[in-house]
This record gives C-alpha cells, sequence and structure tokens, in this order.
C-alpha cells in the first residue's frame, strides 16, 4: 500500500505535511470555443489537457527547513514525488508553484518556527 508522500529535490518532506496536507484535484483544460449554449444551457466543450493541482500545507516548521523547502520550490518548474491518487502509486511529475503563504512566524525558546505554510502546485 502506498502512503502520501512530498519528495522536492532528493528531499523528503512528509513527515512534516499537515493531517489534511495533500489534497489533489483534477483540472481539465478546455480548448477554445468551449462553454455553454445560451439558448437552452448545454455544454459544449472539447478537452485538451488533464492536469493534476495539489493543495499543500504543513505543520510547524523550523526556519531552516522553510528555507530548504523555499529553495527547493524556487526554480520555474520543480520535479516533485506525490502519491498519485488515480493509480495508487508515487509518481514524479512537474509543477510549478506561483505562490507560498509562509503562515505564522513565532518563537519558542528562542527558535523561530512557521506554522501554517501552505501552497498550490499545478502539473506543467
Amino acid at each position: 500500500m502506498a502512503l502520501p508522500v512530498f519528495i522536492v529535490n532528493s528531499h523528503d518532506y512528509s513527515q512534516y505535511l499537515a493531517v489534511d496536507g495533500l489534497k489533489p484535484s483534477r483540472n481539465d483544460l478546455d480548448k477554445d470555443g468551449s462553454g455553454r449554449n445560451l439558448l437552452n444551457g448545454l455544454m459544449y466543450r472539447t478537452r485538451i489537457a488533464t492536469k493534476l493541482k495539489y493543495t499543500v500545507a504543513f505543520n510547524r516548521l523550523t526556519a531552516s527547513l522553510l528555507a530548504q523547502l523555499e529553495t527547493d520550490m524556487d526554480s520555474q518548474y520543480v520535479s516533485i514525488t506525490l502519491l498519485e491518487a488515480k493509480s495508487n502509486r508515487h509518481v514524479t511529475r512537474v509543477y510549478y508553484c506561483s505562490t507560498i503563504n509562509e503562515g505564522v512566524q513565532r518563537s519558542i525558546n528562542g527558535v523561530v518556527y512557521y506554522d501554517g505554510v501552505t501552497f498550490n502546485i499545478t502539473e506543467r
């Protein structure tokens, strides 16, 4: 049985994921001209591609771990290994990420942590 993973540039962040840390979804890309007929409401579409999208959420990360994650995610396109829902196996695909919400900064006993880091990744 395959378990959820989140691996970027050989760095395994799986153990830091929140309980609901990986939310997969599928995005359909339609050809121009797809849409509803305004007279009868019927949908007409030509799907040209299907892309995977994940919402990723982490529990508490140290400042150094977040710096490593942000460095790993910094490229325009990133190879990430995840558990693919459709095949129930670990698959490495190329994704992009445009925004990282760094969560809440906290200092606990002089150590800086980030709680609630989240971002979306979309298959290239």
